[in-house]
């Protein structure tokens, strides 16, 4: 098989993994080459490189929410790099499994958090979460609205 075949059956296998979103898994190769191990903090990483302006995702389902208020924890602030990744799915894993990305216009910076989702009609609650967990801004899912915490 030559390269270039190889590199897009390859690719293409990458990207039918991450559609998948099991928590680890293992393509086998198409010749004696080395198997590759995909985790998922690398389909995540990978599924954030497709969104650069953010995303919010349930990484037990892959399923993108359409509703509700996204807070991040504290105890995932300032992770903005795929070495970051396990820490934050870790902890989404142990809470309520989801992972935002999110780019600060203000700033330039990509940030990677564990994130809870509050019901829209729980703006204070909500509110309140992100200042008790430091945060930027919360994030309205269904209107898109990113409502600034430090203002």
């Amino acid at each position: 098989m030559n390269t270039r075949i190889k590199h897009t059956f390859l690719w293409l296998t990458l990207l039918a993994l991450v559609a998948c979103g099991p928590t680890r898994h293992t393509t086998r190769p198409v010749s004696t080459t080395t198997v590759t191990e995909i985790t998922l903090a690398d389909s995540l990483w990978t599924f954030s490189q497709t969104h650069p302006d953010g995303f919010t995702l349930n990484i037990n389902t892959w399923e993108i929410p359409t509703e509700g208020i996204a807070v991040s924890y504290a105890a995932t602030q300032d992770r903005h790099d795929r070495a970051d990744l396990d820490f934050v799915i870790s902890h989404a894993q142990s809470h309520e499994g989801y992972v935002g990305g999110w780019l600060d216009t203000e700033t330039g910076r990509y940030y990677f958090d564990s994130v809870r989702i509050f019901p829209e009609d729980s703006i204070t609650q909500a509110t309140q979460f992100g200042r008790e967990n430091a945060q930027i801004a919360i994030y309205i899912l269904s209107s898109g609205k990113e409502i600034r915490l430090d203002d």
